[in-house]
């Protein structure tokens, strides 16, 4: 069995899209080697706000979910090692947080690609997303339009 290629990924923002009278979120990640393709990821407003507040490094009063995440991980000595954005199931995007201890015992973590993001955001861990999801991708040029 041949093992999935992954990108490195970086996030190149939070976008507000309007459609039919709603709001959405999108989260866009731009992957190495992809030449000008990103990959959008419509996440709720909730997630929107988190995912651009470690952006921004907005640090607010008391921990927020992902934050409180974060320092969990750090009081009990495990690292977030990697997050992956791995498939499109049914119309959604699945992720994993490959947790790490002292030890190198490791964790798999089914999660949203949000809230993944958010914590990678958080914890200084890289983003990978595999190769094959470059389909559903938008060129880049095309964010601002």
């Amino acid at each position: 069995m041949m093992e999935e290629e992954y990108s490195r990924a970086d996030v190149v923002g939070v976008y507000k899209v309007s459609a039919a009278g709603e709001d959405l979120y999108a989260v866009v990640l731009s992957c190495e080697g992809w030449e000008g393709t990103v990959l959008p990821i419509f996440i709720g407003q909730f997630e929107a706000v988190a995912i651009q507040s470690a952006l921004e490094g907005v640090r607010m009063r008391r921990p927020m979910t992902h934050d409180l995440i974060a320092n969990i991980l750090d009081t009990v000595g495990v690292s977030v090692e990697k997050v992956t954005i791995d498939a499109l199931v049914d119309n959604l995007f699945t992720a994993t947080i490959v947790l790490k201890d002292g030890g190198g015992r490791r964790w798999h973590i089914d999660a949203r690609p949000s809230d993944s993001i958010a914590i990678a955001l958080r914890t200084g861990s890289p983003i990978y997303v595999a190769d094959r999801l470059k389909e559903y991708g938008i060129p880049a040029e095309d964010l601002g339009s």
